[in-house]
């Protein structure tokens, strides 16, 4: 059961390093760090102090703020500490964008008339769908499609319950394939057997065209339902399926969820399933990403009804495919009494940068005449950029952006602020996840600034608060700092700023008495010259002995000594 008792918080150490970690108790977790029983980093960097929490959040969000914080760099860590409330928020938000979540837009023509898609095999102009017809349950046919929106099927059956050898299938409910590397494919296939048990089962086949059983059962359900199989070969050269399921062990429509399992021989074995989605999901359709990870898509119902109206999706954290995060809102819906959407199977669009979503479309309380649609991801989704945040002494910044559907040739990109817009130079498009761009932010207004990235098309998505830009601490130098008020040699004082406001300059004694305030107003930008000639307020020469000189700016608190012999 998730429980709201967990804290996320940055520690500050000793040598002014940051720690980020997770706990119940925060407080008690302190008292660990400085008693030397907490992580090993700490423990050579006691004492230390909080720096700033977030309570009230479940195990698996604590953890996850934790990664995100960690991931900043130590400048944007620090930026985020001194920011305050909407300010930290949006770091985190931009720091915490994993992935993108990209738009898809309806296409208006039926793909494929009373059918429902299942596979896709080969590369445009000879992509082949492989489907079943709603109608009857017990072949798998194909069509071939140079555009992927019309499409010409192929005579007779790939695939059927009375395929050699016979497995004892009385339908056949979904099916998925994938390149072997020695040349032709293997199909799994999820049946209902002739005795109603569950399983998956598989076939071989040369060209794609002619399938022959395989002997065995892939995975076996037996009582418990198991459908839409849908196999990914992972980056490491594994495979990997995806399957509903019960999860209670039965036959359950509002039980069924997402499991998958791991095959190292090219689908003939499998690791036993293990629930990769725990939410509600009736069918699953599965892509493979430029990054390596994984996108599901699936099909589940509002709360409240029985129907499946949205497709929803989740991605994996990983290139491993085991384990997802839910992504927001719907990739597809429709109204319940429009009707019903079921098996969702991606494909690359012809343009290769973009995916289409094809799904069966069934009218309310309808099964039998089931058509394929599609639909298109459209607009850019930015998700992120790297670095999260720059300063604006820099002359120019490459910022890495990450998220999906970048087109090519490359988008265009800018940053813009509060009416101040700024085009990105030598924009570079490394795939369609992944474009990078220079901007020149020198003495630019720092704060949040929002990205825009437009594709080639016109099309145009906006990351608010994408990029901090920020300016850096100032610096203090002392020259002169052994004063002898006899000789008129005063000690100098070189203040420098990198943004306007409040400067203050004070002389204190060793004891912490103050002695002399040098400076105490507002400042420009820039460098401001000082100096002390060891006196106090009232003019007298001070004692011989330590005093300090401590300065406070913008982004600047630094102390400097300076030895006074008379």
């Amino acid at each position: 059961m998730k429980t709201d008792g967990w804290s996320v918080y940055i520690a500050r150490c000793a040598d002014d390093s940051l720690y980020t970690g997770v706990a119940k108790d925060v407080e008690a977790r302190l008292a660990a760090h400085n008693a030397g029983r907490g992580a090993a980093y700490t423990r050579t960097r006691r004492p230390v102090s909080l720096a700033w929490r977030e309570d009230g959040l479940t195990r698996s969000a604590a953890l996850t703020r934790e990664a995100r914080i960690k991931a900043l760099r130590r400048a944007a860590k620090q930026a985020f500490l001194r920011a305050a409330g909407v300010l930290a928020a949006a770091l985190l938000l931009v720091a915490g964008r994993a992935g993108a979540v990209p738009s898809f837009d309806k296409e208006n023509p039926v793909v494929f008339s009373s059918a429902a898609p299942q596979a896709f095999a080969g590369d445009y102009p000879a992509l082949r769908m492989y489907f079943i017809r709603s109608s009857s349950g017990v072949a798998v046919g194909s069509a071939l499609s140079a555009d992927g929106i019309s499409w010409t099927e192929e005579g007779g059956a790939r695939l059927s319950t009375a395929t050699l050898p016979s497995v004892l299938a009385s339908s056949i409910t979904a099916c998925s394939l994938l390149a072997l590397s020695a040349g032709g494919f293997r199909m799994l296939y999820s049946i209902v057997s002739t005795t109603g048990a569950f399983r998956i089962h598989s076939a071989t086949s040369a060209d794609g065209l002619a399938w022959a059983n395989e002997t065995g059962v892939r995975v076996e359900g037996a009582t418990t339902f198991l459908g839409s199989p849908r196999l990914v070969k992972l980056t490491s050269g594994d495979w990997r399926l995806y399957y509903v399921a019960d999860a209670n062990g039965g036959n359950n429509l509002a039980d069924r969820q997402i499991f998958t399992s791991l095959s190292t021989n090219e689908g003939l074995t499998w690791s036993a399933g293990s629930v990769a989605v725990s939410t509600l999901a009736y069918e699953v359709g599965a892509a493979k990403l430029t990054d390596g990870t994984v996108r599901l898509f699936f099909t589940e119902p509002v709360s409240g009804s029985t129907s499946a109206t949205v497709i929803a999706s989740a991605r994996s954290t990983n290139s491993g495919g085991a384990s997802f995060s839910a992504e927001s809102g719907a990739r597809v819906s429709t109204s319940a009494a429009a009707g019903t959407l079921a098996f969702p199977v991606p494909a690359r669009s012809t343009d290769s940068y973009r995916w289409r979503l094809y799904y069966d479309f069934a009218g309310p309380n309808v099964v039998s005449t089931a058509n394929v649609h599609g639909a298109l991801t459209g607009a850019p989704a930015p998700a992120s950029v790297s670095p999260a945040s720059v300063l604006r002494t820099a002359a120019a910044a490459t910022l890495t952006i990450s998220g999906e559907t970048f087109s090519t040739p490359a988008p265009t990109v800018q940053i813009a602020q509060a009416g101040q817009t700024l085009a990105g130079s030598g924009v570079t498009r490394t795939d369609d996840q992944t474009i990078t761009a220079s901007f020149s932010v020198f003495a630019i207004p720092t704060g949040l600034w929002d990205l825009t990235v437009t594709n080639a098309d016109g099309r145009a998505t906006t990351l608010s608060n994408a990029l901090l830009v920020d300016f850096p601490g100032g610096d203090l130098t002392l020259t002169n700092n052994l004063l002898r008020p006899r000789e008129g040699i005063p000690t100098l004082i070189s203040v420098t700023i990198y943004n306007p406001g409040h400067v203050r300059v004070r002389i204190y004694a060793r004891d912490g008495r103050l002695v002399r305030t040098l400076l105490d107003a507002e400042q420009a930008q820039g460098t401001i010259g000082l100096s002390w000639d060891g006196r106090d307020a009232a003019g007298g020469t001070v004692a011989s002995g330590v005093y300090l000189v401590r300065v406070v700016a913008p982004r600047l608190d630094v102390k400097g000594k300076v030895v006074v012999i008379r």
